[in-house]
């Protein structure tokens, strides 16, 4: 499903799915105001939104005259401040009326995971609390539908992707060891599922499990999980000497401990709060 499909369902479910409207409305201006500090993010998808709505709920031709016009102020990236305009939206006010808080719900999640994301990048890398070389990843801890979504404000926000789904990474996850009854029986499970090009990952959550995945040698990365930074340092420590160069992540961490544990010489840090704990920057949408 591409992102646009989401978007349609998304207005779908605000207005009905026997929800239609005819023609006869005015001409009207909105303008898109980000009523908060922060990094924009989603107004790639406002004219999207508003082309969905005139175009899925109009049961009589428009007015050409009033055929929606957006004109973006704002783009993904820019930083704001409380009182900017994003967008300045012209066109029949049946359609800006039903497009308005699908608009407004876009902007307000997207912009609150940018923001969030580039607060934590801005109190880490720029004050020098944390490794340049190390990158912070988000997870799949959120709603599948939205991932697309959040995935992009992550970017926006200046942060990194991990595996969006099952489709383009293979990582063999605690479970998965528990299920098949030790790490080389679920790495030899879910090697047949390898692609092209894909990389595959193993998560460990202690050294011992650690080094039977390094004495098989068949996986590309190692995901770190839940473990103290002492820990960690020795378990960096174990695959550096173990003379096959990995990946090497380490999730699990609190939001304090990023500076820490990027020193233990990890690759990548992967944090759910990310998505999970970002709070929605308000937004609103009001005729001129």
């Amino acid at each position: 499903m591409i992102f646009k499909d989401i978007l349609k369902e998304r207005i779908h479910h605000d207005l009905g799915f026997d929800f239609f409207v005819k023609d006869g409305a005015p001409h009207s201006r909105f303008n898109v105001i980000f009523k908060e500090n922060g990094i924009v993010c989603g107004m790639i998808f406002v004219p999207t939104i508003v082309k969905l709505v005139d175009e899925e709920f109009f049961l009589e031709p428009v007015d050409p005259q009033s055929k929606p016009q957006v004109k973006i102020m704002k783009k993904d990236g820019d930083r704001i401040k409380a009182g900017d305009i994003g967008a300045e939206i012209a066109g029949n006010a049946e359609v800006l009326l039903k497009a308005e808080r699908t608009i407004c719900n876009v902007l307000s999640e997207l912009s609150g995971i940018a923001t969030h994301v580039n607060c934590i990048i801005d109190a880490h890398y720029a004050n020098g609390r944390i490794n340049r070389n190390v990158f912070l990843l988000d997870t799949r801890k959120g709603d599948p539908l939205m991932r697309p979504g959040h995935k992009y404000a992550v970017r926006v926000g200046g942060a990194k992707n991990h595996r969006a789904g099952f489709f383009d990474g293979i990582l063999v996850k605690d479970n998965d060891i528990s299920v098949y009854g030790g790490v080389r029986e679920a790495i030899d499970r879910r090697i047949r599922e390898e692609k092209l090009l894909t990389r595959v990952e193993i998560e460990v959550g202690n050294l011992k499990d650690l080094q039977t995945v390094l004495n098989d040698g068949r996986v590309d990365a190692v995901l770190l999980d839940n473990m103290p930074v002492d820990t960690l340092k020795k378990a960096v420590d174990m695959i550096g000497n173990s003379g096959k160069q990995y990946l090497i992540e380490a999730s699990g961490v609190r939001e304090e401990e990023i500076g820490k544990v990027s020193e233990t010489g990890v690759n990548f840090i992967s944090l759910s709060s990310l998505v999970r704990r970002a709070p929605y920057l308000d937004v609103s949408m009001k005729t001129v």
